[in-house]
């Protein structure tokens, strides 16, 4: 193996053995995509290595889009709010200590990163402003009672069980503001 420089992190040249058809698709994927093989199998190592197997340990599973709105849809407003309030009473801080070994802003914003780029739950930004003031807007497509799951579950699960502050949510069908000031 050798090591070389690529701006400030290190690459390290790995050579693997592979299934011809893992190849063929990987090839192709890539040309789909417009991407190296290289860089196409970089960032399938990243999401394993970031998402997959904490995922994996947490039992979290994949839905099709339309199977999680329906199942939304079809529940109570009343039962999704008491299973939004036990799901975020410690499910969001087991998770975030376990993965990040932290309980910080910082493990908080890139547990929602996560989340985004690959549970596909949501879009979302975050702005900063003098390093205190913060502004996170997700977007979504599954409706007004995901918005109220994504309001609570990130409100008390992130925002008041971890970092110890209650935010300004702003909510409609298929978005929701946080806005908080860290102390």
């Amino acid at each position: 193996m050798s090591v070389q420089e690529k701006g400030k992190k290190k690459t390290i040249l790995r050579t693997i053995r592979i299934d011809k058809d893992l190849d063929d698709a990987l090839y192709k994927d890539a040309e789909e995509h417009g991407v190296s093989e290289n860089a196409l199998i970089s960032s399938i190592l990243a999401k394993y290595i970031e998402w997959d197997r904490y995922a994996e340990k947490f039992g979290r599973v994949s839905l099709p889009v339309e199977a999680l709105k329906a199942i939304i849809e079809a529940t109570e407003s009343d039962k999704l709010r008491t299973a939004s309030e036990e799901f975020a009473a410690s499910v969001p801080k087991d998770y975030i200590m376990f993965h990040y070994r932290k309980l910080d802003v910082e493990a908080c914003l890139l547990h929602l990163s996560f989340l985004s780029r690959y549970a596909g739950m949501f879009k979302y930004e975050v702005r900063t402003e003098q390093e205190r003031n913060y502004t996170v807007t997700i977007h979504h497509k599954f409706g007004e009672k995901w918005s109220y799951w994504l309001k609570e579950s990130i409100s008390i699960g992130l925002f008041k069980n971890i970092l110890g502050i209650v935010p300004k949510t702003h909510l409609s069908k298929n978005s929701v503001i946080f806005t908080f000031i860290l102390p």
